[in-house]
């Protein structure tokens, strides 16, 4: 297999595996998501909705026929994060979020 076929192919597979941690943990709500929600702005349980989203991209990330939709979600989802986090002024988890969103990109640009 080639590195670009393997790209092609693993990109959308790991970027799903990370979304669906990611959507669980935030569904399941601890104390420091819940907080860092209300911090943020957002109304209490909104954690949940955020969860939801992130399991449904991720999930469609991981099936070849739905990637396309799900990288496109999952870019809309982390460009939503980028931009609270910048609003915010909450800067500690920006790289990763930057990370995520070159990933979502790159996703969407090998089902172009």
């Amino acid at each position: 297999m080639s590195l670009i076929k393997f790209i092609a192919v693993g990109l959308p597979i790991a970027l799903g595996v990370v979304m669906i941690g990611h959507g669980g943990v935030t569904f399941a709500g601890s104390a420091l998501v819940r907080e860092n929600f209300a911090r943020w702005g957002y109304l209490a349980g909104f954690h949940r909705v955020t969860g939801v989203l992130e399991v449904v991209v991720g999930l469609l990330l991981l099936i070849p026929v739905t990637s396309r939709v799900g990288a496109i979600g999952s870019a809309m989802i982390v460009l939503a994060a980028v931009a609270m986090q910048i609003r915010s002024g909450d800067r500690e988890h920006l790289p990763l979020a930057v990370v995520l969103m070159a990933a979502s990109v790159a996703a969407i640009a090998i089902h172009w």
